[in-house]
């Protein structure tokens, strides 16, 4: 039999999304699931979700905090050999978990993850997104820029009966996900599935496209690590540019200020891509890793 997979589905909102991404993981072509739904106090009536999958899922509802707090106690109640992620608004191809899986057994790896899509279902605009070189030891690269799809990323049980600390980070509002990622680096090499397994929904919540909201996420990190002598100098340097940028702008948003703040973010992000394939050029990734 296939090892088990908790699927692990926080939710808030957009029960319509939430119907499509469950029957993306019942459909499959994998067949030894557990699909966990963490409703983060949604203020929708699912109870005609609820009637149609109650069978299919572990449901749980919690008072509304954030998607932290939710993950972490799906996890909590997560009994698979692999845990996998998948948000509320996004969605699995039917090969996504068997190819994963089967990749992750192969090279023995504690965690993957796979190409993916950047979907507009109201435009039926689909855009592969260009993550080959994000595998193997990426802890120095996450720092500055890395490209994982949450709902594309699987765990390997072992890592937290290993490490029992990690956590997603419940302090942070945004980018507990990234965080997450960053603490599992550390330890483990990243494996990596190159074809796009994934459609990563765009709407207006998408907090990737305000920078605003990237000024903050990628500052707020510098007062921690700039004493840090195991952070590269690069490193130090390119978050500091992002610190000052969100002391400049603060962190709320107009229109006005989220244009001026785009037009300033070309030049970290020039930085960003010069330091990136330096690193990218410096290590010697085993090729094992990827597939």
């Amino acid at each position: 039999m296939n090892p088990l997979v908790s699927v692990v589905i926080p939710f808030y909102n957009r029960v319509d999304w939430l119907c499509e991404a469950v029957e993306s993981v019942l459909n499959q072509t994998y067949d030894n699931f557990e699909i966990i739904v963490v409703n983060d106090g949604s203020t929708e009536k699912i109870d005609d979700f609820l009637y149609k999958y109650g069978d299919k899922i572990i449901y749980r509802y919690k008072e509304n905090d954030n998607a932290a707090t939710a993950r972490n106690l799906a996890l909590e109640i997560a009994t698979g050999d692999y845990f996998a992620f998948l948000d509320s608004d996004d969605i699995w191809l039917p090969d996504k978990t068997e190819k994963q899986i089967s990749f992750m057994e192969k090279v023995n790896a504690m965690w993957s993850h796979t190409g993916f899509y950047n979907w507009n279902p109201d435009t039926d605009i689909i855009k592969k997104v260009d993550n080959r070189n994000d595998y193997g030891y990426v802890y120095e690269k996450i720092f500055i820029s890395i490209y994982i799809a949450t709902p594309s990323v699987i765990l390997n049980r072992r890592v937290l009966d290993e490490h029992p600390e990690l956590k997603f980070p419940v302090e942070l509002r945004k980018g507990q996900d990234t965080a997450f990622f960053h603490a599992l680096s550390k330890y483990y090499p990243l494996a990596l599935v190159s074809e796009p397994l994934v459609r990563v929904r765009e709407h207006g919540g998408n907090s990737k496209y305000q920078a605003i909201v990237r000024f903050n996420l990628r500052g707020s990190s510098y007062e921690n690590i700039k004493n840090d002598p195991n952070v590269p100098k690069g490193v130090k340097r390119i978050k500091y540019i992002y610190y000052v940028y969100s002391k400049i702008f603060g962190k709320t948003t107009n229109n006005l200020k989220e244009f001026i703040a785009k037009c300033f973010w070309t030049i970290p992000y020039v930085i960003e891509r010069i330091y990136v394939r330096k690193i990218i050029r410096n290590l010697n990734q085993d090729k094992k890793y990827i597939t």
